[in-house]
């Protein structure tokens, strides 16, 4: 299982926490798209500039991915399936 919190600064310019998400993916991108869904319908702006998943597995291990690199990950045309069959279309408008 893997932890992901989303992180980005707000408009007053101060840096804003949202809750985690623990999710088990097949892979960090997987499951750092899962998680921006799921922080998507929470309401956090995942266009924010240099908003990012930090990501922590359970031994500790620490990974930070942006956003925006979540999403050109998701435009791959191998990710297809991927999005059709979790509902992720919604990342990509």
């Amino acid at each position: 299982m893997t932890e992901y919190q989303f992180h980005a600064w707000s408009s007053e310019r101060t840096r804003l926490t949202i809750p985690r998400v623990t999710l088990d993916a097949e892979s960090h991108l997987h499951g750092a798209a899962l998680a921006l869904r799921h922080f998507m319908q929470l309401g956090c702006d995942i266009g924010a500039p240099l908003a990012h998943i930090d990501m922590t597995e359970t031994d500790g291990t620490k990974q930070t991915v942006l956003v925006e690199e979540v999403l050109e990950w998701l435009n791959s045309p191998h990710q297809t399936d991927f999005i059709q069959r979790e509902g992720l279309a919604v990342l990509l408008h």
